[in-house]
């Protein structure tokens, strides 16, 4: 009688960006996990936008928490980036309202 055994083996990566530090377009697609054409979509979408643009884009830890998000948003809901971008603007307007009653001293 043979006995077999499976071991599971979890690889973390993780990415720390300090002020200053860039990615292009191609290592932001691999530090999350996407194809480089995700990130040409969501440029094109509107959903994310190159801190610099010349010579190559340039993307800080702000776009690569950024594109997370999004992929987040896309995974637990199913949704289209045109739906996305929809939440996150949502999701921008509670944040913006909950700053204002924070700086007002109301509850929130």
């Amino acid at each position: 009688m043979s006995t077999s055994t499976t071991t599971t083996v979890v690889i973390t990566t993780a990415h720390c960006l300090g002020e200053g530090d860039w990615l292009d377009a191609t290592e932001l697609a691999r530090a999350c996990r996407a194809e480089p054409g995700f990130i040409d979509a969501l440029i094109e979408e509107g959903l994310l936008q190159a801190v610099a643009a010349e010579p190559a884009r340039r993307f800080g830890s702000d776009e690569l928490a950024r594109v997370r998000r999004i992929q987040r948003l896309q995974a637990d809901f199913d949704a289209s980036l045109p739906a996305v971008a929809l939440m996150l603007d949502l999701i921008d307007e509670v944040d913006r309202l909950r700053g204002l009653l924070q700086r007002l001293g109301l509850p929130g």
